[in-house]
This record gives C-alpha cells, sequence and structure tokens, in this order.
C-alpha cells in the first residue's frame, strides 16, 4: 500500500512577493466589504419597505378608486306564451328523474324486504304532489289527512294512508350496493343533487349574485357531523348548503358541505384561502359570463387575496364585508373615532395597482368591506330614525355600502321562500330533508321563471306563490291519468258543505287538455261553465264543470270546444 504523506512548507519557503501580494488582497477585501457596508446603509429603508411590501402585498393610500364599474344589465329572451305552472317545475323534476325514482325505490324494496312494491312513474307523482299540498295544507298529524273528522278530500282522494306510507318508507336514490359512503357521504341522495344541480345550472342567469349558506331543517343524530350548528339561522340545526342565487332568489349553483371531504380528494380549487374562499370559487367557476357580472358575499367568506384571485383568474369582480384580521396592513380610523363623529362618516384607502378599495363605514356601529369594483363615491343618502329629533333623517351612504345592501339578499330571499310552505320531511332517513329541500328549491326556481316571462309577455296580474305551488300539485296528481275512486267511503257519505252551491273551481290546463277520461255524465241542471247563457245537464266526469252540448238550429258544442286549445 502506498502512503501519501503531506509536509507543510516553511516559511523560508515563501518568497517576499507572495507576501506582498497576500497583504494587497487583504487590503483590496476590506475595501470591497466597506463599499458592500456604505451601500446597505444608503439602501436599508429602501429594502425594508420592498420586504414590507412582500409580505403585505397591498400598498395603501387615501385617494381615488379609479376600477368602479357595474355589472352588465341582465336581458332575457321574451317566450312566445306563458307555460302552465307544472311545465316551470318539471323543467326540474322532469320524467326521467322521476324513473329513477321509481326503479331504485323498487330496487329497494326488494333488497330490504324481498319484494318489489310495484311503484311506477306516476304514483311518484302523486306521492310528490301530495306532499307539497301538505306543505301548505298543515296538520298535526300525518293520519289527519285521512282520519274521518279531519279528512282533506285532495290528498285522501288520491292513494290509501297504508300506500302513502308504504312510499314514504321506501322511496330511494341510489343503489346501496354500489354506493361507497366512504368516498361520497351524500351517496344516498347524490344523483338527485346532481340532476337538480345540473338544472339549475342550464337557467339563464342574472349578472349580479350572492353567495351565503342556507340551512336545511334537521335535529336528527343519524346525519353525524354532517349536521351543523348556526345560530344565526332561524333553524340553528341542520344540514348546510352553500348557494349562489341572483338578487332574484332564483338558486343557479349550490354546494352541500360535508366536512373535508366537501371538494373531494382535492383540498379546493384555492386550497391556501381557506374554507369560504374555496367555497366562493367553486360556485363561481360555473358563472357563463364573468367578467360581465359582480359576487357579493359576507365576511365569513371575503379576504382581499380572494377578492385578487376572482378578478385574475376569471375577470369577476366581487364585494362583501370583511373582517379586521383580514385587512393585510390596510390601517382605517378606530371605531371609536367614526362613532364620535356621527353616523355616516366613513374613512377608505385603495390599492390601485392591486385593483382593491377598502371602506369603513358607521351607521348603529361601523362595518369594514372590499371590493374590486365600488368605492366610496358617489355618495348616496338613506334614510335613519333620529332619536334626538325624533323623525327620520338623511344619512351619507357609500356607493359600496348601497351596492351590498340591494344585491346581497338573495340567498335569505331564496331561503324565505322555502320556509313559506316547506315539505313536510320528517324521517328516520336523514338524506330525505335534502331531498324535499331540492323539490321546494324546483318550485321556488320554477315560480320565478314564470314571474320573469309573465313580466317580460307585459301580464300584470300573476299567480302568488301558494296558488303555483298547488296547481303544480294538482297536475301532478292528475294529469295524464285516469280518475280514480276515493280511498275512504263514497262520495255521497261526504257531510255536506256550508256553502250549499260553491262555485266549481275551473281545472287547470295540464288536465284540462291531456285527452283522457273526459266522459259526460248527467247532473242537475245548470249553468254552463263555458258559453254565457247556456243551461246544461251536462258535465265533464273529470274537471267537474258544466257544458252544454245543443242541437238544432244553433248547434253548439262548449264540451268539446272546452278540452280543445
Amino acid at each position: 500500500m502506498r502512503v501519501i504523506e503531506e509536509i507543510p512548507a516553511s516559511s523560508s519557503d515563501l518568497d517576499s512577493s507572495d507576501e506582498d501580494e497576500e497583504i494587497i488582497f487583504r487590503q483590496h477585501e476590506e475595501i470591497e466589504s466597506a463599499s458592500e457596508d456604505s451601500l446597505t446603509e444608503e439602501e436599508e429603508e429602501e429594502e425594508r419597505d420592498q420586504k414590507s411590501k412582500k409580505a403585505k402585498g397591498f400598498r395603501w393610500r387615501k385617494e381615488r378608486f379609479e376600477h368602479q364599474s357595474a355589472a352588465a344589465a341582465s336581458e332575457f329572451r321574451a317566450p312566445d306564451e306563458l307555460s302552465s305552472a307544472c311545465s316551470y317545475f318539471v323543467q326540474f323534476f322532469d320524467g326521467d328523474l322521476f324513473q329513477l325514482i321509481a326503479e331504485q325505490t323498487n330496487l329497494y324494496s326488494c333488497q330490504l324486504i324481498g319484494a318489489s312494491i310495484n311503484t311506477n312513474v306516476d304514483e311518484l307523482k302523486s306521492f310528490v304532489g301530495i306532499k307539497l299540498i301538505m306543505g301548505v295544507v298543515r296538520m298535526p298529524s300525518m293520519d289527519d289527512y285521512w282520519a274521518e273528522a279531519t279528512r282533506y278530500p285532495k290528498i285522501a282522494d288520491v292513494m290509501p294512508i297504508k300506500r302513502f306510507k308504504c312510499l314514504s318508507r321506501f322511496i330511494h336514490f341510489q343503489n346501496n350496493e354500489t354506493s361507497d359512503p366512504a368516498q361520497d357521504r351524500l351517496c344516498k341522495v347524490t344523483p338527485v343533487l346532481e340532476h337538480i344541480r345540473k338544472k339549475c345550472l342550464e337557467i339563464d342567469s342574472e349578472n349580479q349574485f350572492s353567495i351565503d349558506e342556507m340551512m336545511v331543517p334537521y335535529k336528527g343524530k343519524k346525519a353525524g357531523s354532517l349536521r351543523q350548528y348556526l345560530p344565526s339561522k332561524p333553524h340553528h340545526w341542520g344540514i348546510k348548503i352553500f348557494v349562489r342565487a341572483g338578487v332574484s332568489g332564483i338558486v343557479y349553483d349550490f354546494l352541500t358541505y360535508t366536512g373535508k371531504s366537501t371538494f373531494g380528494t382535492a383540498k379546493g380549487p384555492v386550497k391556501e384561502l381557506g374554507v369560504g374562499a374555496n367555497v366562493v370559487s367553486h360556485l363561481c367557476k360555473t358563472i357563463r359570463n364573468p367578467s360581465e357580472c359582480v359576487v357579493y358575499f359576507d365576511n365569513f367568506f371575503t379576504s382581499l387575496p380572494l377578492i385578487i384571485h376572482l378578478k385574475e383568474s376569471l375577470g369577476l369582480r366581487s364585494l362583501g364585508t370583511i373582517r379586521k384580521n383580514r385587512l393585510h396592513g390596510c390601517t382605517l380610523e378606530d371605531d371609536r373615532a367614526l362613532l364620535r363623529q356621527g353616523r355616516g362618516s366613513n374613512d377608505y384607502r385603495v390599492d390601485n395597482d392591486a385593483k382593491v378599495a377598502v371602506v369603513k363605514w358607521v351607521d348603529n356601529k361601523a362595518v369594514t368591506l372590499a371590493s374590486s369594483c365600488a368605492a366610496v363615491s358617489p355618495l348616496k343618502e338613506v334614510r335613519r330614525f333620529s332619536r334626538a329629533e325624533r323623525r327620520k333623517v338623511g344619512v351619507p351612504c357609500p356607493n359600496i355600502v348601497s351596492q351590498y345592501n340591494v344585491h346581497m339578499g338573495g340567498v335569505d330571499l331564496a331561503d324565505m321562500m322555502v320556509a313559506l310552505y316547506r315539505t313536510p320531511a320528517k324521517s328516520h332517513r336523514w338524506y330525505m330533508c335534502l331531498f324535499w329541500q331540492m323539490a321546494d328549491i324546483a318550485i321556488n326556481n320554477g315560480w320565478l321563471l314564470y314571474r320573469r316571462d309573465a313580466k317580460s309577455l307585459g301580464v300584470e296580474k300573476h299567480k302568488k306563490l301558494k296558488a303555483f305551488r298547488l296547481e303544480v300539485a294538482d297536475a301532478l296528481i292528475h294529469s295524464g291519468k285516469k280518475k280514480g275512486r276515493p280511498s275512504k267511503g263514497r262520495e255521497d257519505d261526504m257531510p255536506t258543505r256550508c256553502i250549499q252551491r260553491p262555485t266549481t273551481p275551473r281545472p287547470v290546463d295540464d288536465v284540462r287538455y291531456d285527452q283522457l277520461d273526459h266522459f259526460p255524465v248527467f247532473i242537475d241542471k245548470g249553468r254552463c261553465r263555458l258559453c254565457s247563457d247556456g243551461q246544461t245537464t251536462i258535465s265533464c266526469q273529470k274537471c267537474g264543470v258544466r257544458l252544454c252540448i245543443v242541437t238544432g238550429k244553433s248547434p253548439r258544442n262548449c264540451f268539446q270546444k272546452f278540452h280543445k286549445k
């Protein structure tokens, strides 16, 4: 083995020239380090500013906001004629969905009891129609609709109570053998949620949206952590749905909150910005023309990085209230100082490079808002009651506040309309409340679309929500079906009414023109429903109205005219 030994050089081996070169080199290093130190001292303040800007990402100034803009006006194509109420509902709950429910219900009954209950689409439509009526006509118990003392014929004549309870027990939407709750916590009702969401996305939308939570009431324990508690909502306990709705209250998109699995395997579109920002980004991705739209949300969702992300990635402008700990170095006047200045006082900062404005305004208390499309000007005036003067006085209001107040209430309006005639959803199966919530959303969306079409056609008098809902239920129960006999007793055995000769209600168009089982029968003589002076003893068995058939010199057939468009 060869051993190499390193022998250190002695001092005698070093030339004097080498020593001189080393001294010169050290002096050169000292000069360079001194120049670097002096350069650092000169640029220290500038570098510190750059670091702070990089950390905060914003440069706030009190100046004019240069990026104020408004959403484009919403335009909708007017239909040729106003459709029936059921036609608007069927845009969401169509035949394909009823067929899926019928198949899965029969399959579920086979899996559970070993035999099919043999339901079909027509029977399920009647079942849904009955539940819609129950949302308007409420009774303490489900049995009361069929009970002898409290019998309600519009429900009791459709099907027996045993059949109704059978359908309530076995109605199902997904094959249990192919679904995996570990992968999808909403698998029991996912087909219905996806179908309704797809139909909502097909609606011609407005250009101004609001995003907020909607609570589906549920107090049971079987939903596990899906059940949330929100003390600020009318129903504190329930399943939370994030909704994107228009100013009119139409629901255009929604997302059911399921905890960590809300966005599937991914953490969300912008996972570094938090859950609220992810929800907003997810719901805004489905907007068709984002550059023409503005979206509004509250302080649960709002953050400055989210506003910039929506503007840069989608071209979507946004506005919302914001919490104090999310201002990223934006220093505004203290709340107490603004309150001392009186109602209507405000303070603001803008960053025109980032295209963001932050405004604090005082009414009864201070509120802070952030936006990429609005700031203080133009100042508007709102009316507020003054205790000192004991009357309403004008209070200056920034443009950003007035825009928020006008356009933020879409989801709350949709939630309120659902709560007016909420379909009863009491069940041991937690996911049934989500199914009936979808039915109520379909009813309300259909009614709002009907109102939109009525307005575009110049129809001044339109149906109220209750009448619209009852007409949909009537059409689902009777349209295209044979008229069955009552489920309990005969019509002759029914107690006499207080009003001896009540006005016969006109059947809805879906029943009137379906050309099925409209047979003439003889009854007591009375006025024809179609012509002004005709008297007849002929009535339509299905529609329940008198219609005359006259022969001779002036023949007329009101029976035929009534049943043809």
